[in-house]
């Protein structure tokens, strides 16, 4: 039986030897980011964009990575390698580091980095045909005061809570409405909707991560000619949408077949959504 090898500061561990002290900031105050990538074929999809996400983020909280994109980039591969992955989720980890307890920084110590990457396969047939229900959630968009929406925070409480809440009523995702009730995104997930052949997405704003595979999918849409637009959507245009999807790098794309528990009269998958599935999919041969 394979142990799973874990990178960690530029070393290699299995997973039983990896550690990290009790005293960095990522255990202790969820002060870090993180990006979740997918690997198909032993190539990380669009991997730099999330390299260029990454280093972003790293600026905007005032963390200089030891690292060149190049360096990470090897540390992913030899990681894959090492674990004999093709197709697997790859989760990189960024905190601020071991530092004495206290919430003022210290530049002078480095940050602590952490790659881990596991087995994952595609979103079977049946699960596609089956489709999700989501549960809408008011008054919700995630916004932590002082921290830029669009990093990916290790500060993920309300996300965790939320999505229980949705998964303990018997639906697979929470989809978060703001203030003046604009539907925003999932608890981990970016929705689309189709209505009258054309794809809808809420635009990026501070409740609203651009996420990889989002992007992704309105490349897509640009390239094949497909009608899309990013906009202000509301509760009311879920109910009244000809077809619904969630996005993120693991479940890459999943039809939505009920919202509060109240069954879409939508053919799972829609005619568009398997569609951009299929060029979805074609587009991981080109990494």
């Amino acid at each position: 039986m394979h142990i799973p090898i874990v990178y960690i500061n530029g070393l290699f561990w299995t997973i039983d030897n990896a550690k990290i002290s009790v005293l960095d900031r990522g255990f202790n105050y969820g002060d870090g980011l993180f990006e979740t990538m997918r690997s198909y074929s032993g190539n990380v999809y669009r991997l730099e964009c999330h390299l260029n996400r990454l280093f972003k983020s790293a600026g905007s909280i005032f963390i200089d990575l030891p690292m060149t994109k190049n360096e990470i980039r090897s540390a992913i591969n030899q990681l894959l390698e090492l674990n004999k992955l093709s197709n697997s989720l790859v989760r990189l980890t960024i905190s601020r580091g071991q530092q004495e307890p206290g919430i003022n920084i210290d530049y002078s110590a480095p940050p602590t980095i952490v790659i881990m990457a596991r087995p994952t396969s595609r979103i079977k047939d049946n699960a596609l045909k089956k489709g999700v229900g989501i549960k809408i959630h008011k008054n919700s968009g995630i916004r932590i005061q002082g921290i830029p929406n669009q990093i990916k925070s290790c500060n993920y409480l309300s996300n965790i809570l939320l999505r229980e809440k949705a998964i303990k009523e018997g639906c697979f995702e929470t989809i978060l409405l703001d203030s003046n009730n604009n539907i925003t995104e999932g608890t981990f997930t970016n929705i689309f909707i189709i209505k009258n052949k054309k794809l809808l997405t809420p635009i990026v704003n501070e409740f609203v991560l651009n996420g990889i595979t989002r992007q992704a999918i309105l490349d897509i849409c640009q390239e094949n000619n497909i009608p899309y637009k990013e906009d202000i959507l509301k509760e009311k245009n879920l109910c009244e949408a000809d077809e619904i999807f969630l996005t993120n790098s693991g479940i890459e794309i999943l039809p939505v077949v009920s919202i509060n528990h109240c069954k879409l009269k939508n053919i799972i998958p829609g005619p568009i959504t398997k569609r951009i599935r299929l060029l979805l999919l074609k587009s991981f041969e080109q990494y």
